[in-house]
Formats: C-alpha cells, sequence, structure tokens
C-alpha cells in the first residue's frame, strides 16, 4: 500500500478533456497534476486553497499495450479558504453576459471554459474601467471569436462593461488554443502580453 501525501495547494483548473480527469494544483512555481476519480461537484474554483491528499501509483496508457505510467492518484480534496474566483462571484453576484458570431462553432464546455477564464481576469486585472464595473457591480459583457495571429490560433475576448449607450469593449484577450496561455492585448504597440 503506497503511503497518502496531504499538502496544501491552490487550485487551477479541472482537465476532463484526457483518457483521466485531472486536476491541477500549484505549489509554488510547481504545478502538479492528479488523476481525479473522486471531485466530480466541481465547486472549487480558480485560486481557491485546497488540502490535497493523494498517493503515488500508476495508470494503464490507453491504446500503448495496456504499458503502466507513474501518476499521482486524488484520494481528498478539501477547500481550505476562497480564492479571488470564489470572492469574486460572492461580492460581484451577477452573471456575465457573452457573445460569439454565428459561424464559429464554440462547444457548450469550451464556452464555460472561457467564462472561467474571464472570470479569473476579472479578479486580476489592473484595467481601471473593469475594476471600476466590478467594484459598482455594473453587467459585463463580452465577445467571443477564433483568429489567427503570427501562424497561431487564439480564441479572442473582448470585454465591455454596459453603459447607457449599449457596451463598447475596452481589453481584449488572447487565449493561445493549443497551449490554453492567456494574453492581454496592447493596442498602441499592437502586441500580446503574457497574463498570469
Amino acid at each position: 500500500m503506497q503511503r497518502a501525501h496531504i499538502d496544501q495547494m491552490t487550485f487551477v483548473e479541472y482537465l476532463d478533456d484526457g483518457d483521466y480527469f485531472q486536476i491541477l494544483a500549484r505549489k509554488g512555481d510547481s504545478i502538479f497534476s492528479f488523476i481525479n476519480d473522486i471531485e466530480d461537484n466541481r465547486n472549487i474554483n480558480r485560486g481557491d486553497l485546497v488540502q490535497v491528499r493523494w498517493k503515488r501509483d500508476s495508470i494503464t496508457v490507453p491504446g500503448d499495450n495496456d504499458s503502466k505510467m507513474p501518476a499521482d492518484i486524488l484520494l481528498d480534496l478539501k477547500k481550505a479558504a476562497d480564492g479571488p474566483v470564489s470572492r469574486f462571484r460572492k461580492t460581484y453576484g451577477r452573471k456575465l453576459k457573452y457573445t460569439w458570431a454565428t459561424n464559429e462553432e464554440f462547444t457548450s464546455s469550451y464556452l464555460d471554459k472561457v467564462y472561467l477564464i474571464v472570470e479569473y481576469y476579472l479578479t486580476q486585472t489592473t484595467n481601471p474601467l473593469l475594476r471600476l464595473a466590478v467594484n459598482s457591480k455594473d453587467e459585463l459583457t463580452y465577445s467571443i471569436e477564433s483568429k489567427t495571429r503570427d501562424d497561431r490560433d487564439y480564441t479572442v475576448i473582448g470585454i465591455a462593461p454596459v453603459g447607457p449607450n449599449g457596451a463598447s469593449i475596452v481589453q481584449w484577450l488572447y487565449v493561445d488554443e493549443e497551449s490554453d496561455k492567456l494574453y492581454e492585448y496592447n493596442l498602441p504597440e499592437d502586441k500580446l502580453i503574457a497574463f498570469d
């Protein structure tokens, strides 16, 4: 029987699109991946402090002659404290609205993923217009589209506070479709700035 490990970490995300469901969590500068067969209610948000209990074991690699590879298997996950997204949901208290072009074919799970990215961004942004809108609990909306830039595919998000004269985008975000890395678009310099 493998010994169980316990540690406090910061929750990053659920990954449900591979052969095994996974949970990612950060400790310092390191990201840990845990095989997730237990946590299915999805009530933990990015940035929440969690207590993780896991064991070192192995999993079967599908389609590779059932070979085994080492893996960290999640035994228990408990929320220890709210992170920025959980606090945002409690204080902002509104749902974000979004639109996308009819020619785009985004799945509902991908739209959910983008929603979580925008929520997290709004908790971390220094954009004064977005900070004001969040603090005032003003309605926010965003648009989603696909775009290619420098031979890379991105999902482009335009975030806008909704005012009496409609919505005017105040921040563009780019999500690299291959790596899921998030960038703020700097309009005056026409460049992408990595956002963590």
